[in-house]
């Protein structure tokens, strides 16, 4: 049988989590339905995850400064470092759930970064 066949209850089809090596049973028991699968189809798998973050460039470098350029929405808000009058800004919630959000400035002129937690 196929890895992409076995990772797959084959009643429901809902996701079967790896058995862990310190399991010491030997049947898995699928969390939906509660059909159970024989944990030996499991030797020779293996589970890679992989997390990629997506960068923020928010202005792309060049000579000429433009709205155009400008990757997220623009706002009038005066750079602390040059006193150009317009950033773009995107947020995150860096903080736990119950907090506010945390608000990334950068400078359309000269790139400068701020941030500031609402």
């Amino acid at each position: 049988m196929s890895s992409s066949q076995t990772e797959f209850c084959h009643i429901c089809g809902t996701i079967l989590p790896l058995p862990l090596s310190i399991d010491i049973k030997d049947q898995m028991t699928c969390l939906v339905c509660n059909h159970t699968v024989d944990v030996n189809q499991f030797n020779g798998i293996t589970s890679t995850t992989r997390i990629t973050f997506n960068t923020r460039h928010l202005i792309h470098k060049s000579s000429h400064t433009s709205q155009d350029k400008a990757e997220g929405p623009v706002i009038e808000r005066k750079c602390q470092k040059c006193g150009h009058e317009k950033q773009t800004f995107a947020t995150l919630q860096t903080r736990s759930a119950d907090e506010g959000q945390t608000v990334f400035y950068t400078c359309l002129k000269c790139g400068a970064q701020e941030n500031e937690n609402s």
